[in-house]
């Protein structure tokens, strides 16, 4: 394995890592989580089952539905998932822990720390995709979906993203009568982590040129 792919490789755990911490913070802000975490936040508030658990059985869903979509295109390299799954359960029960303490001390704290996750969140968004190594399961639905459908990736993302929270808005209504895991933060982080990914995955490219690199 030569440099070029350990860097690659080290893009991407890193990634990974960062990427649990901001959906970590998020669920602490209490003003709602990011898009693709709502839904196991919202089982977890709900049954009482760690976030861990629940955050490896919503990846693992994912994976089955490109299975079940794509059928005989789904490739053996695409497995790959499952390991991915399994660090970045581990990364999000290490994150949980280490802000267990954390309690924001008023409204506007809950939006600092909402703000905060999702700069840290695009950011490990943007060093994963720019690692140009492996798909998590979460792009990977996306990617099976908008393959079998014909509908563009990005237009595809917005389905599946705003899918997510109003199943988990639904799960909240029925469990507490109201919402929880899934309110203004939710919005928000939907709106702008787009563009942190952008703007960071402009830094990136800057600081590790690299002429195949045509992500934007």
């Amino acid at each position: 394995m030569d440099r070029e792919h350990l860097r690659r490789i080290a893009m991407f755990v890193i990634g990974l890592f960062v990427m649990t911490f901001g959906i970590a913070l998020s669920t602490k802000a209490d003003i709602g989580t990011t898009p693709i975490s709502s839904l196991p936040f919202v089982v977890c508030l709900s049954t009482g089952i760690d976030m861990y658990i629940t955050t490896f059985a919503y990846n693992v869903i994912l994976i089955l539905i490109q299975v079940i979509v794509l059928r005989k295109d789904f490739k053996m390299t695409n497995w790959i998932q499952l390991l991915v799954t399994i660090v970045f359960t581990f990364f999000t029960k290490v994150t949980i822990d280490l802000v267990s303490d954390w309690v924001p001390g008023s409204y506007l704290e809950c939006w600092l720390y909402a703000i905060l996750s999702v700069i840290i969140v695009g950011t490990g968004v943007a060093l994963v995709v720019n690692s140009r190594t492996t798909m998590v399961p979460g792009e990977g639905a996306v990617l099976a979906l908008s393959i079998k459908t014909k509908i563009p990736f990005s237009r595809m993302k917005v389905i599946f993203d705003v899918s997510n929270i109003t199943i988990a808005a639904l799960i909240s209504l029925i469990a507490f009568g109201g919402l929880e895991g899934v309110r203004e933060g939710t919005v928000f982080a939907a709106v702008t982590i787009g563009f942190v990914v952008g703007f960071v995955t402009k830094i990136i490219k800057k600081v590790f040129p690299d002429p195949d690199n045509n992500i934007s």
